[in-house]
């Protein structure tokens, strides 16, 4: 007589095999929970809408805690549940600053609901080992000094958020050295954190340069600006071409866009067209130079080693 084996009960504790569908389950799920807070945001309380979002967060964050560690990172349906969460959080947070009297939409509201994701994700990035929690960490850690120095000292022009975006890019490289050798997946995060810091200083003087000028386009962006956007975009290509990573290069190539961008509008040769010229023209002349022949291997003279046949 035969004894069937018992059931596995998993209860919140996704089981390795099954997680592809609860990932392909996540997804929906999250869309549908943002898309009933959109809808119902004039019909529902604030505090009901947050309880919600809060609960399909919950139940979101708990599946991808519970869920096996079976290696060094999570594995991609880990990664999906807590990138489901994230956004569903997001909106819950936000309900829940609307709840409290806070106004939607200012910065008031808006740096301490980034400033509680970030901790969460970087939290979340350390304790699960999860490199899209460290780029969603940094991301709204950046988002949330932005929110909250608009809010503290309510800045007239732009020039703020570039400061702040460039300490955020040498904070980032940093952390991108220190983390190469030995968490190479969260270095990789960081160097794509560093992309979005410099895209929004890209992004912010083409936005003034094209599209708030008036009918008038001039550069917004002195050279020292420029000087940023091309060295974090050459060195994100180059650190995306040497370690084979696809995110960084993307980003990097994003910047030198944005810097491209930015520097149309002086109608001059002088200085930046004239020195990138000479630089790609004398990088490849290096590259092209002859070269004297390497001298021969020390062992050059020696017999070659016999050959030997494996038995059958």
């Amino acid at each position: 007589m035969s004894v069937d084996p018992p059931r596995v009960r998993p209860g919140l504790r996704p089981l390795p095999f099954r997680g592809d569908l609860i990932a392909a389950g996540a997804i929906p799920l999250a869309v549908g929970a943002v898309l009933v807070d959109l809808r119902m945001t004039d019909a529902w309380p604030s505090g009901i809408l947050a309880a919600f979002l809060g609960v399909v967060a919950a139940l979101l964050l708990v599946l991808a805690w519970r869920a096996p560690v079976e290696g060094k990172a999570p594995r991609a349906y880990v990664s999906v549940l807590l990138i489901s969460a994230f956004a569903v959080l997001a909106f819950a947070l936000m309900e829940l600053a609307h709840a409290l009297g806070g106004t939607p939409g200012t910065s008031g509201s808006e740096w301490w609901v980034a400033a509680a994701l970030a901790a969460a994700y970087i939290a979340l990035a350390r304790a699960r080992n999860s490199a899209i929690c460290a780029l969603l960490g940094a991301v709204t850690a950046l988002v949330a000094v932005l929110e909250a120095w608009q809010w503290v000292f309510k800045p007239h022009d732009t020039t703020f958020a570039y400061w702040v975006c460039l300490t955020a890019i040498a904070g980032l490289g940093l952390g991108v050295v220190v983390l190469r050798d030995h968490r190479r997946a969260h270095a990789v995060a960081l160097a794509d954190a560093a992309g979005v810091a410099a895209v929004v200083i890209g992004v912010l003087a083409a936005l003034e340069t094209y599209w708030l000028s008036e009918g008038t386009v001039e550069a917004t962006l002195d050279w020292g600006w420029l000087l940023v956007l091309l060295l974090t975009g050459l060195a994100l290509v180059g650190y995306g071409a040497v370690d084979r990573e696809r995110g960084p290069a993307w980003f990097g190539a994003a910047v030198l866009g944005l810097f491209v961008l930015d520097a149309a509008p002086h109608h001059s040769l002088l200085w930046w067209p004239i020195l990138l010229l000479l630089l790609g023209t004398a990088a490849i002349a290096a590259g092209l130079r002859p070269t004297t022949p390497t001298p021969p291997s020390p062992d050059i003279d020696d017999e070659p080693a016999e050959e030997r046949r494996f038995s059958r």
